[in-house]
């Protein structure tokens, strides 16, 4: 099914299939079991019953004695059999004050959550909009009820499984958005995807893996715009990426390198702004099962050191169609860009671009891109020659293991050609990239790629053979979700470059910190 066929009413089908149909006991349903099995069930009918007569309430006296054990497991319980009775606001009645009471039972604020996101879906059929009270009160604190025990247990599929249902309903998925400009920052639809796309890395049964699929789906057909947006400080030990060593050997004799010519420090700023918008297409009967949608976007990176002869720029755009179906998508683009390095121009560049991206199995994404170009190279007076035929090519693999833990095994090849001889070169790479969501809000991502690069042309001044390099590339980032704002949680990282070449004046080190934010769901 493609998604131009998703309408409201389906969703909503998807949404209950998902709700009642997944095979998945909620958070820490085997404590949960033995607990009801001590209180009994007329414990928790009693229970029930003295809630709904208001004497006494736990929510006045939860400040002087907050409710047992015994009776947050009869109140969860009490909650349970009214959603199943379709007492929905009944049902939220009970398990909010014993939940605010206890914050320390993941039992019931997993049971507030379910009662809150019951409450805003029966406000939705009513009539009313997701984003308007009350339904918006009662997602909001279902999200709130969710993350909060995904801050303390990142692989609680269950809990991560209702969170991105709520983000869901509460970002009205099934329609266009309204806010174009919070759209493109990523809102509860894309947290949604996030979400969805790590429940399909745990174990689930098989209906529950085609719910989560037509979720992803109905998403990413939604989508109209995306972008980033990152700006930060970048203290750099090597902002000229130019060897620490003292002397080079010139025709087999040592020289003394001239301070311009090493490496030097400072403190830069970094930004990258990307947008991109998308509209739908009429469907080609060349791809029946796929929606279609034009993709036009930009990319602004500005890279600024005081005295700016170490600055660095990329401008591009791009345009073309993708095609979207609901085991991945697949993209062809005419993209045209422009770079500088170290303060000067560098190249241009025009040409066709490829790349797509599959589901393979539950836990196995794998994608790509290839690209084509015509490229020259640039100087201070201009163009050096004429165009030449460049290329690149990468492709991945993501592996979820955990639906708190993803990897990622990568690699690439290219060539850039240009009447620039010195610069004509051929690259393969290797790479592996991690990331872990750890307790109390904490995630790291770590990296580890290596670059071999052999250049075409020989200098004749360092000897008759050209120069081999091998980068070592790392970054380790750190961030924490429970530090957000505006749903931004800021950010650390620290990467190292570690570059070695049969010639002297090509090897260096190079460490930088960055500090700035990133988009968290």
């Amino acid at each position: 099914m493609s998604q131009t066929q998703f309408r409201p009413r389906a969703a909503r089908q998807a949404v209950a299939a998902l709700s009642f149909r997944t095979g998945l006991d909620p958070t820490n349903s085997q404590s949960l079991r033995t607990r009801l099995g001590q209180a009994g069930k007329s414990i928790a009918f009693l229970f029930a019953g003295v809630l709904l007569s208001g004497t006494p309430s736990w929510s006045a006296q939860a400040d002087r004695n907050s409710p047992t054990d015994e009776q947050v497991a009869a109140a969860v319980v009490a909650t349970e059999r009214l959603l199943n009775q379709g007492r929905v606001g009944e049902a939220l009645a009970i398990i909010r004050p014993v939940a605010e009471a206890r914050p320390d039972s993941n039992q019931a604020t997993f049971s507030m959550g379910l009662a809150a996101l019951a409450t805003g879906d029966a406000a939705v059929q009513r009539g009313i909009r997701p984003g308007k009270p009350p339904a918006k009160e009662h997602f909001d604190l279902a999200i709130r009820s969710f993350r909060g025990i995904l801050v303390k247990e990142p692989d609680n599929l269950r809990v991560r499984l209702e969170l991105a249902r709520g983000l869901f309903s509460r970002g009205r998925c099934v329609e266009p958005p309204g806010n174009l400009i919070k759209h493109m920052l990523g809102d509860d639809c894309w947290a949604a995807e996030q979400h969805f796309l790590r429940v399909l890395g745990a174990k689930v049964p098989p209906q529950v893996i085609v719910n989560v699929r037509r979720f992803i789906q109905i998403c990413r057909a939604r989508k109209r715009a995306s972008g980033t947006l990152s700006l930060a400080l970048a203290p750099d030990s090597n902002v000229n990426t130019s060897t620490s060593a003292q002397t080079v050997d010139i025709f087999g004799l040592p020289f003394q390198l001239d301070d311009d010519a090493r490496a030097k420090s400072g403190i830069g700023v970094v930004g990258t702004l990307t947008t991109e918008i998308q509209r739908p297409l009429p469907q080609l009967k060349w791809f029946p099962g796929a929606a279609t949608r034009l993709r036009v976007g930009g990319l602004v990176y500005r890279r600024e050191y005081s005295g700016g002869q170490f600055d660095d720029h990329n401008y591009g755009v791009y345009a073309g169609p993708r095609f979207l179906s609901n085991r991945g998508h697949f993209s062809a683009l005419f993209q045209a860009d422009t770079r500088g390095v170290n303060g000067r121009p560098y190249s241009r560049q025009y040409g066709l671009q490829f790349e797509g991206l599959r589901l393979v199995l539950p836990r196995v994404w794998a994608g790509g891109s290839v690209e084509l170009s015509r490229q020259t190279a640039l100087g201070t007076d201009g163009p050096i020659g004429g165009a030449g035929f460049s290329w690149n090519s990468q492709a991945f693999v993501n592996y979820t293991i955990l639906p708190s833990l993803t990897m990622r095994f990568m690699g690439g090849s290219g060539r850039e050609n240009t009447d620039r001889a010195s610069t004509r070169h051929r690259s393969n790479w290797v790479g592996i990239m991690g990331t872990y969501d750890l307790p109390l809000g904490f995630s790291v991502v770590g990296a580890q790629q290596l670059f071999l690069t052999r250049f075409e042309q020989p200098l004749a001044l360092f000897g008759p053979e050209p120069p081999n390099t091998r980068l070592w590339f790392s970054r380790l980032q750190f961030y924490n979700r429970l530090l957000q704002i505006g749903g931004f949680s800021p950010s650390i990282s620290f990467i190292r470059e570690d570059r070695k070449a049969n010639l002297t004046i090509y090897s260096y080190e190079r460490y930088r910190a960055e500090g700035g934010f990133v988009r968290v769901f």
